[in-house]
C-alpha cells in the first residue's frame, strides 16, 4: 500500500514539474509581473510623496512613472541572451543572418516583447493606482465650471490645485474646498484608470497577434512547431550542461599542469609547487589573450599552459604528509 502511494506521489510530482517546464516562459512571465507589481506598490508606500507645488509635482510624478520602467526595459535588454546573440550575430557579419530580414524583425519582436513584460507592468498598475498620475496632473485640473477659480489668476489657480493630491495640506479662502477637492482627484483617479485599462487591453491584442501570426503564417503543423520548440529548449539545456562539463575538464588540464594534480584526483602522489616566474605569468585580468587564432586562449592560465613548461618543483605527497 504504501509502495502504490509513493509510486503515485512520484507520478504527480512528475506531472507536476512537466507542466511547469513546458510552461517556463509563461510562469517566468507572471512571475515577472507579480514581483514588479510588489516592487511598485513598495515603491509607492515608502518612498512616493507628492510635493504638492507646480511644475514640480509634473517633474516629480513623471519621474517615478517613467524612470523605473526604463530602468525595468533595459535590464529585460540586458539579460535577454537572445539581445547578445543577434548584436554579435549582426557584428561578426552574418550573411544568412542579414539577408533574413524577416528572421532579424522576429526576433527583435521576441526581444522586445519579452523585455517589455515588467515596464509595462510597471506603467499599467502605476496607472491604475493613480497615486504618480494624480500627482503630476493636479495642477492641469479642467476647472472652467467651478465658479471659485473665475477670478483667479492662472498662477494662484495652479498654486491651489497642485495641493489637492496631499489631504493633509490645508487650502484656506475656498468655500467648499474638500469636496472639490475630492471631485477634483476622482477625475484624476477616473482619467489615470481608463489610461491604464487601454494600456492593458492595447498590449493584451499586441502580445495575442504577435504569437497567432507567426504561428498561423508558419509552414509547419501545430505538432511539429511544438516539437521543434521543445527540441531548441532541450538542445540549449544541453548546450550548457555539456559546454560547463567541457570548459570543466580543459580547466582542469591547465590546472593540473600548473599545481600537479586536480581537487578531482582521488589519489595524488606527486604536487608541484610552481616557481615565481610561473605565478607572475598567470597572475593579472586578462580575457581571451588569443583570439587571433584559429584556437582562442581564454586566461593567462591557458596561455601559459600551452606556452610554457612548467619550471616549479615536483615533490612527493608522501614527503609532505611526513
Amino acid at each position: 500500500m504504501k509502495t502504490d502511494k509513493f509510486v503515485f506521489t512520484k507520478m504527480a510530482l512528475s506531472t507536476l514539474l512537466s507542466f511547469f517546464e513546458s510552461k517556463r516562459t509563461t510562469i517566468l512571465v507572471m512571475l515577472t509581473s507579480l514581483a514588479t507589481v510588489a516592487g511598485q506598490q513598495a515603491f509607492s508606500f515608502f518612498a512616493f510623496k507628492c510635493p504638492c507645488k507646480p511644475t514640480i509635482n509634473l517633474y516629480y510624478g513623471l519621474a517615478f512613472s517613467t524612470v523605473p520602467a526604463l530602468v525595468l526595459l533595459i535590464i529585460g535588454f540586458s539579460i535577454n541572451s537572445l539581445t547578445w546573440k543577434l548584436i554579435m550575430s549582426l557584428r561578426k557579419g552574418s550573411s544568412l543572418l542579414r539577408k533574413n530580414c524577416k528572421l532579424i524583425c522576429y526576433v527583435l519582436v521576441s526581444i522586445i516583447l519579452t523585455s517589455l513584460v515588467a515596464p509595462v507592468t510597471w506603467i499599467a498598475v502605476t496607472l491604475l493606482n493613480g497615486l504618480y498620475y494624480n500627482c503630476a496632473m493636479s495642477e492641469f485640473l479642467p476647472v472652467d465650471s467651478w465658479n471659485v477659480f473665475e477670478n483667479m489668476s492662472l498662477h494662484d489657480r495652479k498654486i491651489i490645485l497642485a495641493r489637492f493630491p496631499c489631504p493633509k495640506v490645508k487650502i484656506t479662502g475656498i468655500k467648499n474646498i474638500n469636496d472639490l477637492r475630492t471631485e477634483g482627484n476622482n477625475i484624476l483617479l477616473f482619467q489615470s484608470q481608463v489610461a491604464g485599462w487601454i494600456l492593458i487591453a492595447c498590449v493584451t491584442v499586441a502580445a495575442f497577434l504577435t504569437v497567432c501570426i507567426p504561428t498561423f503564417c508558419s509552414p509547419l503543423s501545430f505538432l511539429h512547431l511544438s516539437y521543434w520548440a521543445q527540441y531548441i529548449d532541450n538542445e540549449n539545456t544541453l548546450f550548457q550542461e555539456t559546454s560547463k562539463k567541457h570548459s570543466q575538464l580543459l580547466a582542469l588540464k591547465h590546472i593540473k599542469k600548473f599545481f600537479g594534480f586536480t581537487s578531482k584526483e582521488k589519489e595524488i602522489k606527486t604536487i608541484c609547487l610552481p616557481a615565481r616566474k610561473d605565478w607572475t605569468t598567470v597572475s593579472g585580468i586578462d580575457m581571451f589573450t588569443k583570439v587571433e587564432d584559429e584556437f582562442c586562449q581564454y586566461s593567462l592560465l591557458h596561455t601559459w599552459a600551452d606556452e610554457s613548461t612548467p619550471s616549479g618543483q615536483y615533490i612527493s605527497v608522501d614527503d609532505v604528509v611526513a
